[in-house]
């Protein structure tokens, strides 16, 4: 239901479980989900503030609580709940990581930002939002070959790339505005040596 945007549909059939079991993590997890995909970051904030307060260190609805913090532009406070879920998973999770290099590089520790994007990258090679996050970073910074390098290895590995809220299709589009930006990018003039 989530993926065809009927996130009222989802909804229903998730308080359905919650219903049957009001401590079912996994739903409440899934409600905060929807509502953040929804974009009511306050009812998605609601359900997993439930859920912390319950079980304090479940390092997924940590990474959650984090997204949510950074959502609401709250950098101290979102660099700490995402630091803590990380720790809390060894640094082994390549999605908790991507989002502490995001929010490490949203809040101006952007060279610290993209190394935590290139571990996460070096974790899970075939997530096409870790790369996909990096070629955006590269072309932030104006590191044209790194991004060229990374959408070389998103285009040679298209099909073995996997995807989780968005479509192959919404990358492709994202990727291929990259390449337009970067062929079209102003040359630096060359100096004539004589």
């Amino acid at each position: 239901m989530k993926k065809n945007k009927n996130f009222d549909e989802a909804i229903r059939l998730v308080n359905s479980l919650l219903a049957r079991d009001p401590n079912n993590e996994d739903a409440l997890l899934q409600i905060a989900d929807i509502q953040y995909q929804k974009g009511d970051i306050g009812k998605a904030d609601k359900a997993v503030d439930f859920l912390n307060a319950k079980k304090k260190d479940d390092p997924l609805a940590l990474y959650i609580k984090g997204i949510l913090e950074m959502e609401k532009n709250n950098r101290e406070e979102a660099l700490k709940i995402l630091k803590r879920a990380l720790d809390l998973t060894n640094g082994d999770n390549h999605e908790i990581l991507r989002c502490y290099g995001l929010c490490e590089y949203r809040y101006g520790h952007r060279e610290k930002g993209i190394q935590h994007l290139e571990k996460s990258f070096a974790m899970n090679d075939k997530d096409a939002e870790v790369i996909y996050n990096l070629i955006q970073l590269h072309m932030l910074e104006s590191h044209y070959n790194d991004a060229e390098k990374m959408i070389d290895y998103y285009l040679s590995h298209h099909d073995q790339l996997i995807v989780v809220d968005k479509d192959l299709n919404w990358y492709d589009r994202k990727i291929s505005l990259f390449v337009k930006a970067i062929e079209t990018k102003p040359q630096k003039k060359r100096k004539n040596v004589h």
